[in-house]
């Protein structure tokens, strides 16, 4: 009876975060309008690429196929997405965390639950119709549709999000000892953009940075959940895949414990 309640008491901040994304539509609707004007660029781009080979498959994709990846990508990135390094960051430099640290509730509970009320809204909001737009439009390519690759996606979107708010929440941490984490929080979106198979599918790599890329962390949140989507894994890749999200899951779950053990006696507070 006590964790129900411990749960339901951190659901407020859950709420709390999707009323803020209702209240404040005007800069969610910015920052989605500069990801479609990525995802167009991408779009167009992919388009002059398979116009100018002479090939009609690249790299196991044909043209209709990697539309739909991109499609599918765009959107598994948006409610994967769990950025609180920079909340952390900000209630550090503010000093705002002061007051967060003691009250009587776990930091990294509270960032979780509020990482939830996004990815509700991003759901309700983006995801949803975009998965239903993303879904008849396969449909209409390949005349396939598979309810197994459906439920396996989202048990890896989910996985996705686990790791996406994990690496996060470790960036986060280091704004206890790092005052100025803007240049840190730019160089760790790039990488997870460049590896994550968000720009570029892994596929396109070399064999040997395929082989590095698949094992780290970063092709869990997208990659894997858009391939298994498409159906481009054999039911074997989809079991490995799966198992080494969970598996980094718990490594940045632990990793981030220890984290907090280590720099929470070393925080020095900046604001008021």
């Amino acid at each position: 009876m006590k964790s129900f309640f411990d749960i339901k008491s951190y659901l407020t901040f859950t709420k709390n975060t999707f009323q803020k994304n209702l209240s404040y539509r005007a800069n969610a609707i910015l920052f989605f309008l500069g990801d479609l004007m990525l995802l167009f660029v991408t779009f167009y781009l992919w388009k002059a690429i398979y116009r100018s080979s002479n090939s009609m498959i690249i790299k196991g994709f044909n043209l209709n196929e990697m539309i739909v990846y991109v499609l599918i990508s765009f959107i598994t990135s948006v409610i994967v997405n769990a950025d609180i390094a920079y909340i952390i960051s900000r209630e550090v430099r503010e000093g705002s965390i002061a007051i967060n640290l003691i009250r009587p509730i776990n930091y990294q509970k509270r960032m979780f639950f509020e990482s939830l009320g996004n990815l509700a809204y991003n759901f309700i909001v983006v995801f949803f119709i975009g998965f239903v737009v993303v879904t008849i439009l396969k449909v209409n390519y390949s005349g396939e549709f598979s309810i197994d690759n459906i439920i396996l996606y989202f048990i890896s979107i989910f996985a996705g999000f686990l790791i996406n708010f994990y690496y996060s929440y470790i960036f986060g941490l280091l704004s206890f000892k790092i005052t100025n984490m803007w240049g840190l929080t730019q160089i760790m979106n790039a990488i997870s953009q460049l590896l994550s198979g968000a720009l570029i599918p892994i596929v396109f790599f070399p064999s040997w940075m395929q082989e590095i890329f698949n094992f780290l962390p970063f092709s869990s949140m997208i990659y894997t959940p858009s391939m298994i989507y498409l159906g481009k894994l054999t039911n074997i890749e989809i079991i490995k895949a799966i198992t080494i999200q969970f598996s980094w899951v718990i490594i940045l779950m632990i990793i981030g414990k220890q984290m907090w053990k280590a720099l929470i006696k070393e925080l020095t507070i900046l604001g008021g």
